[in-house]
């Protein structure tokens, strides 16, 4: 890791009627698997490298209207500034994926951004299980370098996923013991890289991810079992990160609301391995 970095980076994604997930470096950032209007904004300086970078927004509708339309925007703002309404764009891609030979256009760039469009690296993509807008742009400021970019390449095989599944299996028993301290302790690489990403003080970041609220609630909050059954091997970032789910893209650590019955809260974790141990990087 190095020093702060000038500016902090968000990303901005708009779907309107469409169920939708957004990636960075292929690490899942979010996913809204019924079609609904979204228009959602994260900070992703964590997620950013030197040089070239991608982001990748997937739909999956049974067919497009030619109203349909996805945004994606890259976003900076200065250490202080409020992201929600200080943050400038650095560009802007639309496409409309209803309309007959449509290509993504980049409708807005700042020139002086430290985050640039490649316009020869855009591309919307049509699969059998869904389609991809990828987004690929320059980042220009120099980062630290990450713990998703320092981690072991990692074989999709199933020795990596038992190896995998047998850390989730420790760490589910620390949350049924309700070691917090412990938890976050395993987190410590997370902590630090999320406190230099957003300019607060570690402590703040552990606060943010303490799970006390969860264990001080049993009465509100019941961990449920891990699956049996061998779960799904994800890798992401170069094949560096790693993280397993079950259904769909449910992650396997969750607890139940008790009193909302089909309602649960989920521990999203993403796991390099280095130095022979798997370690909690995002």
């Amino acid at each position: 890791m190095a020093q702060e970095t000038e500016y902090q980076f968000g990303v901005r994604w708009s779907v309107n009627g469409l169920a939708s997930s957004i990636d960075i470096q292929d690490i899942m950032l979010n996913f809204s698997g019924t079609p609904s209007d979204l228009d959602t904004r994260l900070p992703v300086s964590q997620y950013i490298k030197n040089g070239k970078n991608t982001v990748k927004l997937y739909t999956w509708p049974l067919e497009y209207e030619a109203d349909h339309e996805l945004r994606v925007s890259l976003l900076y703002w200065e250490p202080g500034q409020n992201p929600n309404t200080e943050a400038s764009t650095a560009f802007e891609v639309v496409m409309m994926p209803g309309v007959e030979d449509a290509k993504p256009e980049i409708v807005s760039t700042d020139p002086d951004a430290p985050l640039q469009p490649l316009q020869n690296d855009i591309r919307f993509s049509r699969y059998e299980d869904n389609d991809t807008l990828e987004v690929n742009f320059n980042n220009r400021q120099p980062m630290p370098t990450w713990c998703w970019e320092e981690g072991d390449v990692l074989r999709d095989n199933d020795a990596t996923r038992d190896s995998l599944t047998r850390e989730y299996r420790r760490l589910h028993a620390l949350f049924a013991a309700g070691d917090n301290d412990a938890l976050l302790a395993a987190a410590s690489t997370r902590t630090q890289e999320l406190a230099l990403a957003s300019g607060t003080p570690e402590e703040y970041v552990r606060d943010r991810f303490s799970y006390n609220l969860y264990f001080d609630n049993p009465d509100l909050y019941q961990l449920d079992d891990l699956p049996e059954d061998p779960m799904k091997l994800n890798l992401g970032a170069d094949n560096r990160v790693a993280w397993l789910t079950t259904k769909g893209v449910s992650e396997p650590i969750r607890f139940n609301n008790v009193l909302k019955e089909g309602r649960s809260s989920y521990v999203s974790l993403y796991f390099i391995r280095r130095d022979g141990q798997w370690e909690i990087c995002r």
